[in-house]
């Protein structure tokens, strides 16, 4: 059976990207001073080690983390929005235009992150609703809604190693060598 919530935020993802001017620019670490990071909440403790290491570069750092309905801890105490298949439900726009607009305009981020490693459309339609100069993912859909992508080899994949310290690890070493088109004095 089709997930109609999925298939609809699918079309406006495509919506999105085909109306989309925003140009890419491709930065290395030393570049990046703002983040926003999207993960599940079932990769917590690999998610939160790499935000600690983020912060100690310096970098300051918004983040979204999806909870499965079947992960009964409480967040609230963190300072992540959490987003829930809730927030999905196009019948209830409101939640979803809520969660858009908390994503912040004016300035746009330095850098957004996807670190699941599983396709979850709600967390790819803010990625794509969101203002980001750079946007970084891992190798899980057809959607074109990373300009970076970082993709492993096919014994991790086939052996499901991958794990999002693994994957965080990857985009710092991938960000540190980068050499980007924009230059600072």
């Amino acid at each position: 059976m089709i997930d109609v919530n999925k298939f609809v935020l699918k079309r406006r993802i495509k919506k999105i990207l085909k109306k989309s001017k925003r140009e890419k620019e491709y930065l290395n670490l030393k570049e990046i001073k703002s983040v926003l990071l999207f993960f599940d909440t079932k990769d917590y403790s690999d998610a939160s080690y790499f935000i600690k290491q983020l912060k100690k570069m310096g970098k300051q750092v918004k983040i979204y983390a999806y909870q499965d309905k079947r992960d009964r801890n409480n967040y609230s105490k963190t300072v992540h929005n959490v987003v829930t298949e809730e927030n999905m439900n196009i019948w209830k726009s409101d939640s979803l235009k809520a969660l858009v607009n908390s994503l912040g305009s004016g300035n746009p981020y330095d850098l957004a992150i996807d670190l699941t490693p599983d396709e979850n459309v709600l967390l790819q339609y803010l990625l794509v609703s969101a203002d980001a100069r750079l946007k970084a993912g891992f190798c899980k859909t057809n959607l074109p809604v990373y300009d970076m992508v970082i993709s492993f080899a096919s014994e991790e994949e086939l052996n499901e190693i991958i794990t999002a310290r693994a994957l965080s690890r990857q985009l710092i070493h991938y960000l540190t060598t980068i050499s980007s088109n924009t230059r600072t004095s």
